[in-house]
């Protein structure tokens, strides 16, 4: 049962139903009731909306003249019971905003003034606080039900200044709806504007999350479609996390061959599989001779650079032949292509050495 009242609406009260067999309408047991109702458990505020302005006494006249007072709406069958349940006061502003046809913004930045009955201050009551609000509610209906009707309750932002009133069309699901508690109060309030069975309620609160979630995401596309692309996390699915399977179930489902399940399974066989299959390098690949040019034949290569020459190359022009020229000259003579050196060489250690010591008394000629 929502804020607009266990008894309904004057509509519902006024209007006239079907009589029973014992000839008593059911709409005059509602207003007799209604009559019996006390200001603790049901109230009707007389609303205005907007901050009071600070030159109301020097305007008071004017308006008088003109003819202009400030617009006071009536919002009846206040339960006490329904306003202790709505914790955020939702449904009061949903209320006041059907009444006056005004867009609000959240309760919480809103407060409650009003002039109470031989107290000399302005009252204000924090909608942002429910306890605030009960206590006011409670307060009131210490009052007479005379003086209570002169009482006109002020809506006003709590900063001085504030916007009153909402420019653009506020959004039905204001809170995302991720965990259960959310879920819960939205639709809580959903059922109260009557948008949702309690079936429908029952059953997505029953469920398990994921499943919940579901429900829920058909729910807003149903109800709020324009709203339903920001909660789009309602349909969207984790990603499983793979299974720890073991080597077995690995093989089994064909992953890994029966040599790699070897492997991974007894490392040490591997290692001396791998050592029987192990070979020497082959040789290094043959390249063109520096010398001859010819091609595939060159293995030796020379001391200066990555240039390389063929053996038959090498052992004419360097080990057999007449001048016995050092192996360090290729790279000059073939690789820089500069030519023979035109000096001379030094004549081989040995024959140096004998002469130089062939006059010694030591030696045997």
């Amino acid at each position: 049962m929502g804020l607009f009242g266990r008894g309904g609406s004057k509509k519902s009260e006024n209007a006239a139903g079907p009589s029973d067999p014992d000839g008593v309408n059911p709409a005059d047991l509602e207003d007799e009731d209604e009559k019996k109702m006390t200001l603790k458990e049901r109230q009707t505020w007389q609303i205005i909306l907007g901050d009071k302005d600070e030159n109301e006494k020097d305007m008071s006249a004017l308006r008088k003249k003109l003819g202009r007072t400030e617009q006071v709406y009536t919002l009846s069958n206040i339960d006490r019971e329904d306003l202790d349940e709505d914790r955020t006061f939702q449904n009061l502003f949903h209320r006041i905003e059907q009444v006056s046809d005004k867009s609000l913004s959240e309760p919480h930045h809103y407060k409650l003034q009003y002039d109470f009955p031989g107290s000399p201050l302005l009252m204000n009551v924090d909608f942002g606080v429910h306890d605030q609000v009960m206590t006011a509610f409670d307060k009131f209906a210490t009052l007479s039900k005379k003086k209570f009707g002169r009482l006109r309750f002020r809506i006003c932002p709590k900063q001085k200044g504030a916007v009153m009133f909402r420019l653009d069309k506020p959004k039905t699901v204001k809170t995302k709806l991720d965990n259960r508690n959310n879920i819960n109060r939205y639709l809580a309030e959903d059922f109260v504007r009557g948008n949702i069975e309690i079936e429908t309620y029952s059953k997505i609160m029953s469920a398990k999350m994921t499943e919940a979630k579901g429900l829920l995401a058909t729910h807003l596309a149903e109800t709020v479609p324009a709203e339903f692309k920001d909660h789009q996390y309602l349909v969207k699915t984790k990603d499983k996390k793979k299974k720890h399977m073991t080597l077995e179930e690995k093989y089994d489902k064909g992953e890994i061959t029966i040599e790699e399940f070897e492997d991974i399974k007894y490392p040490e066989l591997k290692e001396k599989r791998e050592k029987a299959k192990a070979t020497y390098p082959f040789p290094e690949k043959l390249d063109r001779c520096v010398i001859c040019n010819a091609e595939n034949c060159a293995a030796i290569q020379c001391l200066e650079c990555q240039h390389k020459a063929c053996k038959s190359c090498v052992y004419r022009e360097f080990t057999t032949h007449p001048s016995r020229r050092p192996f360090l000259l290729m790279h000059s003579i073939f690789c820089c292509k500069r030519g023979i050196p035109l000096r001379g060489y030094l004549p081989p250690v040995k024959k140096l050495h004998e002469e130089q010591y062939s006059r010694h008394p030591d030696m045997k000629h």
